[in-house]
């Protein structure tokens, strides 16, 4: 269940705002993986779960993105975001009942096997979503080629799998896409007392190899 994500942002409409990091995939970081063959090493995460939730809103929203695996200064190395429950990231529109509430719980799966990955999200209210995209090809999650991704998707790197809570609302006052200028201080007090900072608990965690799913 997420506890609470930040409240203030000095630019709010960045989709990065409002927004916590829950569980994901990320690619190693690699210079001579790089140097070796050209797209792979650059460090990407081809899964990233999050729940957003403006503070006007009783209900917030679980989404995964997965970020092309192209060179950082690649203007095509965006994210691309599946809807869960509510609304994808770059939509503002109160997602309702629709939605997930703070401290409502969830689950998610997160299954690669060879080189597909299944994802299985359940809730009680919702039910469960399932989603799987080879991530050693540039075929999207709807199954529709994605000529700005990598031809070969994530099959070069290493991969490791994340859980916890990580913050999206970095402080930092920039132009750019992933800094929404939130306004925490970094001290615990001060930054609880003015709701600035992301919480997750997590009821219980398994890890374990990929397997072939039943169908």
């Amino acid at each position: 269940m997420v506890n609470h994500v930040a409240k203030r942002a000095g630019y709010p409409d960045k989709a990065p705002a409002f927004s916590v990091v829950v569980g994901q995939i990320h690619a190693g970081k690699s210079k001579d993986l790089v140097a070796e063959n050209e797209g792979y090493g650059w460090g990407n995460e081809p899964l990233k779960i999050y729940y957003k939730k403006r503070p006007d809103q009783q209900y917030g929203s679980v989404f995964w993105n997965y970020e092309r695996n192209l060179e950082k200064k690649n203007p095509n190395r965006k994210d691309i975001s599946y809807q869960v429950w509510g609304n994808s990231w770059l939509n503002s529109e109160n997602p309702g009942e629709a939605g997930i509430a703070l401290n409502e719980t969830f689950s998610y799966e997160v299954n690669v096997y060879e080189n597909i990955m299944y994802l299985t999200f359940s809730n009680k209210r919702h039910g469960t979503v399932n989603f799987e995209i080879n991530l050693a090809d540039n075929i999207d999650a709807n199954g529709d080629i994605d000529v700005l991704d990598h031809p070969v998707g994530y099959s070069g790197d290493v991969l490791y799998f994340k859980a916890g809570a990580y913050d999206q609302c970095s402080i930092k006052d920039d132009p750019g896409f992933w800094y929404p200028k939130c306004l925490g201080t970094g001290d615990w007090k001060t930054d609880k007392k003015n709701g600035d900072y992301a919480q997750v608990t997590f009821l219980r965690l398994e890890t374990g190899l990929g397997e072939k799913p039943l169908k």
